[in-house]
């Protein structure tokens, strides 16, 4: 008997207790959204950018701030003058002002030319080139005043902001004068140096002389210029430094892969030096008459070999074969590539040796008179595959492409 009124009082309490929280909840609904407004809560979170950090203004203590404005102007010389003015260095001025005048260049360039932009094929016909589509307009003349404009005005920047040229300090490690006192050392570096301003000043003013008077002019500063060397070296000093700024000693100085002593090579350069003195090389000729060419070539020849016979009783043979690699062009480009390509140096004499042998076939097929030109041009055909192949060979897979680019364009000619 109890149970049941148990359960039915229970379920009484419950819907009491259910009617009592739809009321409340309506009153709530009444008192949050009042009429038709809506309220959603979400989870998102709203967010506001925030605003640049602004860069802290840097002021020098009892100075004002720098404003840019205060060194503009619309004439870029006076932007320059103010730049100087502040202490900037001539160099980082002239990098800045000479960017703006091409960027001012381009800019107004690029506006003239606009219209021509919609002329798609025909800029297509002249290969993407402007000029081509305004040579001889209004438009072309006024690209080319603005460009003479600006070359001008680019000249006189650069003179403006010239930076002060540094005079190289007299240096007593001068390979020309090592062979004197560090005093002496000095006084020619000095010397020097006077003499080469006062070169550069006679260059300058030369073309306003007279042209009679312009060798003598020349002369006659040459001449002061090696009394005032005398008057500071003794006659030894001097030659042994008129021996060292020879082009005689520039060519043994030049030489790779000949070995020889300090003292050989200074030999070397004093004979050369006087067999030039006392036999001059023929002159060149002139190039619009065809007899004097043959004639220059002939006595040129005779030349070299005196010139040849006077360093093999110096040298001998083996050595002289050395001296003369060792002065070759050829040779020192292929010495910087059996060097790149980790290679024997003499290597690049193996190298070098079947050059001379194919040019010197390839220079005797060419004069054959008895060979027909089909039959010739065969015959050079050939030599440039064989000496390819043996190239090829000599060189390695490894090496080839490097020597093909680096020292190989003598073979396009082999075979012509």
């Amino acid at each position: 008997m109890n149970s049941p009124r148990l359960i039915l009082g229970s379920v009484a309490l419950n819907l009491v207790l259910v009617g009592l929280l739809l009321f409340q909840t309506a009153r709530q609904r009444e008192a949050v959204l009042p009429g038709t407004r809506l309220i959603v809560r979400t989870n998102l979170v709203a967010t506001t950018a925030p605003e640049p950090a602004r860069a802290p203004v840097v002021q020098v203590p009892g100075s004002p701030p720098f404003q840019w404005s205060e060194i503009e102007s619309t004439n870029i010389l006076v932007v320059a003058t103010n730049l100087l003015a502040i202490g900037c260095p001539p160099e980082t001025a002239l990098d800045l002002l000479e960017a703006r005048l091409a960027d001012e260049l381009r800019a107004r360039v690029r506006e003239l030319l606009r219209p021509l932009n919609s002329r798609f094929w025909e800029l297509a016909a002249s290969n993407g080139r402007f000029e081509n589509l305004i040579t001889g307009t209004e438009s072309g003349e006024t690209v080319e005043l603005w460009t003479r404009q600006h070359e001008e005005l680019q000249k006189s920047l650069q003179q403006v902001l010239a930076a002060p040229a540094e005079t190289e300090a007299p240096s007593p490690r001068n390979s020309r004068y090592g062979h004197l006192a560090a005093e002496k050392q000095t006084q020619m570096a000095e010397l020097e140096i006077r003499q080469q301003q006062e070169i550069g000043k006679l260059q300058t003013t030369l073309p306003l002389l007279p042209a009679s008077e312009r060798a003598a002019k020349q002369k006659e500063v040459r001449d002061r210029h090696q009394t005032e060397r005398a008057e500071l070296l003794t006659s030894e000093e001097l030659g042994e430094a008129e021996l060292r700024s020879s082009p005689q000693a520039a060519t043994v100085r030049e030489l790779r892969g000949f070995t020889a002593t300090p003292a050989e090579l200074r030999s070397l350069a004093l004979t050369l030096r006087n067999f030039d003195a006392a036999n001059p090389a023929p002159p060149q000729p002139d190039p619009a008459r065809a007899e004097n060419k043959t004639d220059y070539e002939a006595r040129r020849a005779a030349w070299e070999d005196r010139r040849r016979e006077l360093l093999l009783a110096q040298l001998g043979e083996q050595r002289l074969a050395a001296f003369e690699r060792g002065g070759d062009p050829r040779f020192h480009t292929l010495l910087k590539l059996v060097r790149r390509l980790e290679v024997p140096a003499a290597t690049a004499g193996q190298w070098l040796a079947l050059q001379n042998a194919a040019q010197a076939q390839a220079a005797r097929t060419r004069q054959d008179a008895q060979l027909s030109p089909e039959a010739r041009a065969a015959a050079l055909a050939a030599i440039r595959v064989v000496t390819e192949q043996e190239l090829r060979t000599a060189v390695g897979a490894r090496g080839w492409s490097a020597y093909q680019r680096l020292a190989g364009d003598w073979l396009k000619q082999l075979g012509q």
